[in-house]
């Protein structure tokens, strides 16, 4: 009910921004259906990897592991335009976002720390758009996500799902855009959990995000400049202890500048610099919750301050070889990402990666083991 309420209040704030006759314009009133699947096969030498029962959890151990494989289905949605309005209904891959190793204004695609490129996945949801007539390009959109991430809580306070509003604009040198956000995102005490305080069914711990952000990039002579951040409030249910809401729920800001390049023989480069209010300055400050909360995806980033260097390099008609690497700047670790990417026109990709950590022990990385995996990803 309150995801209906949702959806038909969004609706009705575009219909009375918009305000423009249906009838007036062609409408395409076909139902189309877009199908993807995409399958992921993943390889990594779990040998020891899982700790005895009896042993204590290392802070620089991964809990998690990978699967030796996954299906899954990346879109299958319906779509209706009429004039300035588009709508999307189903499954749908969607990012607000313009960086390309982090996007700060992109709430709903949380990436694998050892895998920049990872491609998103499809959500359950509803999109719709409004472009205004007239000289100027001016959209406003929204999106809705039916899935719900506190799934089962019986806490008033959470929500059914998460929603986005987007007002952008294309001018003559630039583009501009400007966020609002709402999601759940759960955190989890690990240390907690660990220590025996904190039980089982108390250890993960839903959080709201609102978040008002922005973005603009233009090019210059050839060369992409982007920037994008916001601030983020965060909130928790009014009986969670108020010192693990200091700990998981701190209002913060995050921003990233970046520049992209390609050259003649088609070389293309990308410098971004990302700063994460939530990062700590020193591996001294890291804490056991960061440490398995960033390799968990529940965070973007352990340090503040973070750059990502990316090169890609075609040797063929259809393939191709990229390199990309994360810089924690703060405890001097780095995440290296070679790949090779096959591609057979828009029908099937094949990519091969490899991900090496590199860094010391006390480190955002540290303990870490190096992994391969390959994408192949199916449209049709």
């Amino acid at each position: 009910m309150n995801a209906l309420k949702h959806i038909i209040s969004l609706t009705l704030i575009l219909l009375i921004i918009c305000g423009q006759p249906a009838g007036a314009e062609e409408t395409d009133g076909d139902f189309r259906k877009y199908v993807r699947d995409l399958s992921s096969f993943t390889f990594r030498d779990l040998e020891d990897a899982e700790p005895a029962a009896d042993s204590e959890l290392s802070p620089h151990q991964d809990p998690f592991y990978l699967h030796d494989h996954d299906m899954l289905l990346g879109e299958s949605y319906g779509d209706f335009s009429s004039g300035g309005m588009a709508l999307r209904f189903g499954r749908q891959q969607y990012h607000s976002g313009i960086g390309y190793a982090w996007k700060p204004t992109d709430l709903f695609n949380p990436k694998p720390f050892l895998d920049p490129m990872y491609g998103l996945e499809g959500i359950d949801s509803a999109y719709m758009a409004y472009s205004f007539p007239g000289d100027g390009e001016y959209e406003i959109s929204t999106f809705y996500s039916f899935e719900n991430n506190h799934e089962g809580s019986d806490d008033p306070n959470v929500r059914d799902g998460d929603y986005h509003v987007k007002v952008k604009t294309h001018m003559e040198v630039l583009d501009l855009a400007i966020h609002y956000t709402e999601v759940n995102r759960n955190r989890t005490d690990y240390e907690g959990l660990i220590s025996g305080n904190v039980e089982p069914e108390n250890a993960v711990i839903p959080v709201r995000w609102h978040l008002l952000s922005a973005g603009i990039s233009s090019q210059i002579g050839g060369m992409g400049i982007y920037a994008e951040g916001g601030h983020a409030w965060l909130s928790v249910d009014e009986d969670t202890d108020k010192s693990v809401e200091e700990n998981f729920a701190k209002d913060h800001s995050k921003f990233l500048v970046g520049v992209d390049y390609t050259f003649e023989n088609e070389l293309y480069l990308v410098l971004e610099y990302y700063q994460e209010g939530q990062g700590k300055a020193s591996s001294e400050d890291y804490t056991l919750n960061d440490r398995l909360g960033y390799f968990s995806n529940e965070r973007d980033a352990i340090g503040r301050d973070n750059v990502f260097v990316g090169a890609r390099y075609p040797i063929a008609d259809m393939t191709s070889i990229e390199l990309y690497n994360i810089i924690n700047a703060n405890d001097s670790s780095m995440i290296l990402n070679p790949w090779l990417v096959w591609s057979a026109g828009e029908d099937i990709t094949v990519k091969f990666s490899a991900q090496i950590p590199v860094g010391e022990e006390d480190s955002s990385v540290g303990g870490a083991e190096p992994s391969a995996f390959a994408h192949i990803q199916l449209n049709f």
